[in-house]
């Protein structure tokens, strides 16, 4: 009998048979009437007769990284291995050793609520997206019967998204830095030794190879790993283009592929930045573009950031928030400005989506709005007489 009473409370057990024909059982006791035990034993065995694992229920926390291991981490990116530790924190923090089966969407709507509280919007929706990917293996292996994400709402601070994006350089700002860049380019590093020795002293008096890449980022809209990466076979000045096909991550020392697939890309670029570009040919025997003369290695991500806050510090320019990663923005604010396509800045950018170009940069339509409305205005006043 599946439903029976025990001392003063009725207890319910069910049994079932695995793959390999184990006998496995569950049971729930202390239910008031026999009506409530009869509720749960029916609700098992609807779930056994669709397949759901009704046995197993696992940490929650255990079972996303879990997920991470077998299906991303052996493809991966190293920047994406980081972003998921990185995502795991919050997880453990708030979840503990939480069972899969026990969350509801309510409970998940309260966790994406704190995440909200200390993160940016875009960020949450990063935590989530990783999340999901497990939440809908366990759908798919039987773990659990129902998505408890339906429903609920990713939170987070757009006013902090917000001040990150208006503090992008205006294009006259853009132009301004570009020039900058130029003037101080050189094609040497300081070492370790002379930055200690003489530090931001002659930092402000002389540039480095770094000025370089930061040129290149403003002109292409390259990611910084992407512009490290560049090797001499991917110029091709004959046809004012360049290959993106790789990235080159300075903490690993390593190349290795674009973040996505879209992300492999040739672009057109100005046929102005070739010379300049060819000067690190007499001073560096490395297949990298940037690569050091001493090493051979391109610099870091850090170094460029470095000059980069130097340069900012030059022009009197606020640097709150400014990192290379904004030159990129700033290349796609200048497309905008210029009435270039949406469908081409996506192509150019890398982006594996219209709507990721949207979602990222359809803040600087609100910039532009003024013209366009203007335009709007006089190409239907010409209609008239």
């Amino acid at each position: 009998m599946g439903v029976f009473k025990r001392g003063k409370t009725w207890t319910a057990r069910v049994f079932w048979r695995d793959q390999h024909k184990k006998r496995h059982s569950a049971s729930q006791g202390g239910f008031k009437t026999k009506k409530e035990a009869s509720d749960w034993f029916n609700n098992k065995n609807a779930e056994l007769n669709k397949g759901i694992n009704i046995g197993n229920n696992p940490e929650f926390v255990a079972y996303f990284w879990k997920n991470y291991e077998v299906f991303h981490k052996p493809h991966c990116r190293y920047e994406t291995r980081r972003s998921y530790h990185t995502a795991r924190i919050p997880l453990e923090e708030y979840w503990g050793d939480t069972k899969i089966k026990d969350i509801t969407p309510t409970m998940w709507q309260a966790f994406l609520n704190k995440l909200g509280k200390h993160y940016a919007k875009s960020s949450v929706n990063n935590f989530y997206k990783k999340y999901h990917s497990a939440i809908k293996m366990a759908m798919q292996e039987g773990v659990i019967v129902s998505d408890f994400t339906y429903g609920t709402k990713i939170t987070g601070s757009t006013a902090r998204t917000r001040k990150d994006k208006v503090e992008f350089p205006s294009l006259a700002h853009t132009k301004d830095i570009l020039n900058k860049l130029i003037e101080r380019r050189s094609p040497y590093l300081m070492s370790a030794k002379e930055i200690t020795t003489y530090g931001r002293k002659v930092g402000k008096d002389k540039g480095n190879i770094c000025d370089y890449v930061l040129a290149l980022q403003i002109l292409t809209g390259a990611r910084i790993g992407e512009a490290l990466a560049l090797r001499w076979e991917d110029l091709h000045p004959d046809n004012n283009t360049i290959d993106i096909h790789h990235s080159y991550n300075t903490d690993t020392r390593k190349i290795g592929p674009t973040k996505t697939p879209t992300s492999y890309r040739t672009i057109v670029i100005s046929p102005q930045i070739f010379p300049l570009l060819d000067e690190l040919k007499e001073h560096n025997n490395s297949e990298y573009v940037f690569g050091s003369p001493t090493t051979g290695r391109p610099p870091t991500a850090k170094a460029a950031g470095d000059e980069l806050k130097r340069v900012l510090e030059l022009l009197k320019l606020p640097a709150l928030g400014f990192t290379t990663h904004t030159l990129r923005h700033a290349h796609a604010a200048i497309l905008l400005h210029k009435k270039v396509d949406w469908y081409y800045i996506m192509q150019r950018l890398g982006h594996s989506s219209l709507n990721t170009t949207l979602n990222t940069y359809g803040y600087l339509i609100d910039e532009t709005k003024e013209i366009d409305e203007q335009l709007v205005i006089d190409s239907f006043t010409k209609m008239f007489g």
